[in-house]
């Protein structure tokens, strides 16, 4: 299915406007491939909890048949399957929502922060063996303390005299500023992991390489 609709995509251009296009397009019909074949996940699993109610019903009255009990079986055994596909949604949705959106505005994230900021907060500092809650002494305080730890001194204890400093050649340093070759980029894109993903909702480096 991807081969034949990756091919049947006329876009125009150069080969990364092209390959992006295609990508774009694919992943519609990615979508439309899923709910054709697939369908709804939840709705099936209401569907199939109601078919095992039935022959619940029915195994309580002693009128299930050998016929019925395999039935129940293959629709508990579709149960787990859909049950397993349902976590894996769920679970790549709650990537995706995590990177778009970030922490939820929940009571508990919320009272994590105020946790949080209560126990970095200085309340105040002790000087002399007498403690000062006053913003202007504890910021001058501070103060003291940084430019004591971090003021740098005239002699630093360092020599550099006689130490010959290895250098990159003329054709190093110019490959550095090149413009990156198609082998390159294929080179990079083979040493990835194949089920690697660049990110949560993209293609694994199997579907790049092959495609």
């Amino acid at each position: 299915m991807v081969k034949k609709k990756w091919n049947s995509y006329p876009f125009q251009g150069s080969a990364f406007v092209k390959f992006k296009e295609k990508m774009k397009c694919l992943k519609g019909d990615l979508k439309v491939w899923n709910k054709d074949v697939f369908g709804d996940i939840n709705t099936s699993k209401k569907r199939t909890l109601q078919e095992i109610e039935v022959f619940d019903c029915q195994d309580c009255s002693g009128i299930l048949t050998e016929a019925d009990r395999l039935k129940r079986s293959v629709l508990v055994t579709r149960l787990r399957e859909l049950d397993k596909k349902l976590d894996s949604l769920v679970c790549q949705k709650a990537r995706v929502s995590w990177l778009k959106y970030g922490d939820s505005c929940t009571r508990f994230y919320h009272s994590t922060l105020r946790w949080r900021r209560l126990k970095n907060e200085v309340k105040g500092v002790e000087v002399g063996g007498q403690w000062f809650e006053e913003p202007c002494t504890v910021r001058l305080e501070a103060k003291k303390l940084f430019e004591t730890r971090f003021k740098a001194t005239k002699d630093l204890g360092v020599r550099l005299d006689g130490i010959e400093f290895k250098s990159l050649s003329t054709e190093v340093s110019l490959s550095l500023i090149a413009v990156f070759t198609e082998k390159e980029i294929r080179d990079v894109v083979w040493q990835c992991e194949g089920t690697k993903s660049p990110r949560p909702d993209g293609f694994n480096f199997n579907f790049l390489k092959k495609s």
